[in-house]
């Protein structure tokens, strides 16, 4: 009876595994297979340039790893909203491999936040906090044009606070990172 039983299980484990590798091997003539790898070759498109493209969910996406020349630092831009009432944030890129004040003071003169002639007369980051100081800003009392300018630099260059001057007049002191920067008025 003991063997029976001992029997009965090993007949059964081994029906069980001959199941599980049946179940995970591919069949060649699987037709629904055949029909998605069709429909996978079909988005595929190569370009003129015999880069190799493919289209998911609607968006294409490039195959090939792009590899350039020139380096670039990602950068979040603070700019005023179209209703005038607070910030918006804008992902864009610097050129470089190291981010600079003045190339993320040109995204701001870039996005019209800071008109064109501000340049940096000294820029300061240390131990979290920055010390900017502007040429000159035409709109240095306008408070989301400060915040747009604040958000920007100290998120960017991860710092706590940071002083703002212009022409030698200190306009802001202690400045922080404003979290609820898009609806501010």
């Amino acid at each position: 009876m003991k063997n029976m039983k001992r029997y009965c299980a090993a007949f059964l484990m081994s029906a069980a595994m001959a199941f599980s590798m049946t179940a995970c091997t591919p069949t060649q003539n699987n037709p629904l297979q055949q029909e998605a790898e069709s429909a996978a070759e079909a988005e595929r498109q190569t370009t003129p340039d015999g880069e190799v493209y493919e289209t998911v969910d609607g968006a294409e996406e490039k195959l090939n790893m792009v590899v350039t020349d020139n380096p670039s630092v990602m950068v979040s831009v603070y700019t005023i909203n179209d209703k005038a009432n607070g910030l918006k944030q804008n992902m864009d890129a610097v050129d470089g491999e190291e981010l600079t004040a003045d190339a993320l003071l040109e995204m701001l003169i870039t996005y019209k936040t800071v008109e064109e002639g501000v340049s940096i007369d000294t820029f300061e980051n240390k131990d979290g906090a920055i010390t900017l100081k502007l040429t000159d800003l035409e709109k240095k009392d306008d408070p989301l044009v400060l915040a747009a300018i604040g958000n920007t630099f100290l998120q960017n260059f991860e710092a706590e606070t940071m002083d703002l001057y212009v022409d030698g007049t200190q306009v802001v002191d202690d400045m922080v990172f404003i979290k609820n920067y898009k609806e501010m008025k």
